[in-house]
């Protein structure tokens, strides 16, 4: 006859406590380095998201920049315009009154068009001498107070209180010494 087996079930095996002392530290010295792995992909990520940010804000102040520059140039295209059928007109006519007269509007066009983009002419001459306003060319004896504009050179603008171009000036050094005669 024959044995009837016992069913034995699978039984776990035993592992010795060093061993899973040991499984538990490698675990605990692997999560810090996976922990660093994923903090540095977030970085590495984060960077290329930071240099696409500033390459579309560049191409995007680039844009601005041209339409800007675009509207300028449309507001000075029908000056060109004008400037160019008064010198036809000239050339065709030889009438320089009307082309002097043309050219006039042309400047009263421009003066205007200037305005409306809130620029204004520094006034200078017979002023106080102001670095942030004025560019002393020369610096001459002269019967007005010292730091005193007394020749423009070339005119300065400012658009809404800010300077665009400094006013180039000659600024006074006072009156001269006198020399005494003997």
């Amino acid at each position: 006859m024959m044995a009837k087996r016992k069913a034995t079930e699978p039984q776990e095996p035993v592992v010795p406590e060093a061993e899973v002392q040991q499984a538990q530290t490698e675990e605990a010295e692997l999560a810090p380095r996976e922990e660093l792995r994923t903090t540095i992909d977030r970085l590495q990520r984060l960077q290329a998201e930071f240099e696409n940010y500033r390459k579309r804000v560049a191409r995007d102040a680039a844009f601005v920049e041209t339409r800007a520059t675009d509207r300028t140039i449309l507001d000075f295209l029908p000056l060109y315009d004008n400037l160019e059928r008064a010198f036809q007109s000239l050339a065709a006519s030889e009438d320089t009154d009307t082309f002097v007269s043309g050219v006039e509007q042309i400047f009263g066009q421009f003066h205007q068009l200037l305005e409306t983009r809130g620029v204004s002419r520094i006034d200078c001459i017979g002023k106080p001498f102001d670095p942030t306003q004025h560019e002393a060319m020369l610096s001459i004896p002269h019967d007005t107070e010292k730091n005193t504009i007394i020749e423009e050179f070339m005119p300065g603008y400012t658009r809404d209180g800010r300077v665009l171009q400094a006013s180039k000036v000659s600024v006074s050094q006072g009156p001269a010494p006198k020399e005494e005669e003997e």
